[in-house]
């Protein structure tokens, strides 16, 4: 009985890993929408945006989850 309580706390545990993922994704969006560049420059600046936030939401869950299995 208490194996399947787990597996329902992994099964949360695991879908909310992708919030901050998304959350950042529709800010970068936002940001982008309203800039009035050209598009090589918008292009460029969704790129380096993504690459910088997924290294930051990497290393911060990996500081979080070291911190919980301590």
């Amino acid at each position: 009985m208490s194996d399947l309580n787990n597996q329902k706390l992994n099964l949360k545990f695991h879908q909310l890993r992708l919030v901050p993922y998304l959350a950042i994704g529709s800010l970068i969006f936002y940001f982008n929408s309203n800039l009035d560049l050209n598009y090589i420059v918008k292009g460029y600046l969704v790129l380096m945006e993504c690459q910088l936030c997924i290294i930051v939401i990497y290393f911060l869950t990996a500081k979080i989850t070291n911190k919980t299995h301590k």
